[in-house]
């Protein structure tokens, strides 16, 4: 956990209001996803929750529903908001709950704020139910072709590298750590980046966990406005299904079965 970034950006209302916006975007693949198999399920659990907006939209008869984020200043706005639901402020890499407790375990662009994905993965299945979910929706900044807004590397040597170590995965997360940019006065989209995930590897990686995949892309479609040449020739080779382009798109989104 990144205690500069808690003090300083999340658990500030602004930036509450900026990702509550965020929250309500249904239209979304991966949230399409979500709310799908959230109806099918009875004991969810929404990482990084913040205000309870995602949660409060699957709220249904019969489900129990709980929240934790790192940041108090949510999960006192989450409780006043939806008092039917469960909500609880702490680190998710190490989670408060028993093992098997849920049968769904989301996280909706959360893990590009994390400092050790690979623990928080691992609490994900030791909470899980066998035969439970998870669904993890982030930018796919990890990606040859993309960058965080922190990212200070170079474009060029990132994209050749990737590419090649694309053919030679080993099965390890290996996702890069950034420095974030934001502060207490100036916030941005991600400027509070501090890994870049990525899909091209988080498959194996889950893979190697015994996980089943179900469904994973990298939401081409939604790439920005006016992509250049390069980008939509990757663009154009990724919605063909051509390796490994078809996991370069701008958005991570994967659904597993413990």
């Amino acid at each position: 956990m990144n205690k500069k970034l808690k003090r300083e950006v999340w658990e500030k209302e602004k930036y509450l209001d900026f990702a509550h916006k965020g929250s309500l975007d249904v239209e979304h693949p991966g949230m399409k996803i979500l709310l799908k198999i959230a109806d099918k399920k009875n004991n969810i659990l929404d990482l990084g929750c913040g205000d309870g907006t995602r949660l409060n939209l699957i709220d249904g008869r019969g489900k129990t529903l709980t929240g934790i984020d790192i940041s108090n200043t949510a999960i006192k706005k989450a409780k006043k908001l939806y008092p039917k639901i469960n909500f609880t402020s702490g680190n998710i890499e190490r989670l408060p709950f028993g093992d098997g407790r849920f049968d769904f375990v989301y996280s909706a662009f959360v893990f590009e704020h994390l400092d050790k994905p690979e623990a928080v993965i691992r609490e994900v299945l030791r909470v899980l139910k066998k035969g439970g979910n998870l669904l993890i929706i982030a930018p796919n900044y990890g990606s040859p072709n993309r960058a965080s807004p922190p990212f200070k590397g170079n474009r060029l040597m990132k994209l050749i590298a990737g590419f090649i170590n694309d053919f030679f995965r080993d099965g390890t997360l290996g996702w890069q750590k950034v420095n974030p940019i934001a502060d207490r006065d100036i916030y941005e989209m991600d400027w509070d980046t501090t890994t870049e995930p990525y899909l091209g590897t988080l498959i194996p990686f889950l893979k190697k966990l015994k996980v089943e995949i179900i469904e994973s892309f990298s939401c081409w479609e939604e790439e920005g406005d006016n992509p250049g040449p390069m980008q939509r020739l990757f663009r154009f080779l990724g919605e063909r299904n051509v390796y490994p382009f078809i996991s370069w798109g701008p958005h991570l989104v994967l659904l597993g079965e413990k």
